[in-house]
């Protein structure tokens, strides 16, 4: 089960060229739109997962879902991180102003110790909601708020275009 921590790194490599180039193409949407994407990509790595359990039932303590779920909440999720992660950092060099990059660069990493914190503590609930509920419905939560923020994002282009004031 370990070697699943190798398809992250697989990914990267092998998709990061092909989400370079279209970016390079035609389609290239503004950062509020791919860090939409990205979010939605990763609700859609938690679908997978919700599915692949959906045989699991409520309260077990022992089960095992094909690897394809897996395989492919890793590849959903690391497709994400792709829109997500370079992008973010990007547009924090290109928007803050040359005194303050050292600083908001820190403030990035910062957010992301804090997300990883926070995904500790609702991993750690897993018990407490596979007890009365399926381990299906823990990862269709999971499912639904990446996807319901990756809307309400691309949603905000409009405003967060004119806060760039030009900067693309």
């Amino acid at each position: 089960a370990t070697w699943f921590g190798v398809l992250n790194s697989l990914f990267i490599i092998s998709c990061a060229p092909i989400v370079s180039k279209l970016w390079e193409s035609k389609f290239n949407p503004t950062a509020t739109v791919k860090n939409g994407l990205g979010m939605i990509l990763l609700g859609i790595g938690f679908a997978a997962l919700a599915y692949g359990s959906s045989s699991i039932p409520p309260g077990a303590k022992v089960a095992s879902v094909s690897m394809i779920w897996l395989i492919l909440a890793y590849f959903f999720h690391t497709m994400g991180e792709l829109f997500i992660s370079p992008v973010g950092l990007s547009y924090v060099s290109k928007l803050v102003p040359g005194r303050m990059i050292g600083i908001m660069f820190g403030i990035w990493y910062l957010a992301i110790a804090i997300g990883n914190k926070i995904a500790g503590t609702m991993g750690g609930m897993i018990d407490k909601i596979t007890a009365q509920y399926s381990m299906s419905t823990f990862f269709l939560i999971f499912t639904l708020i990446p996807i319901g923020l990756g809307i309400f994002i691309m949603l905000l282009t409009p405003i967060i275009k004119k806060l760039m004031h030009g900067v693309k």
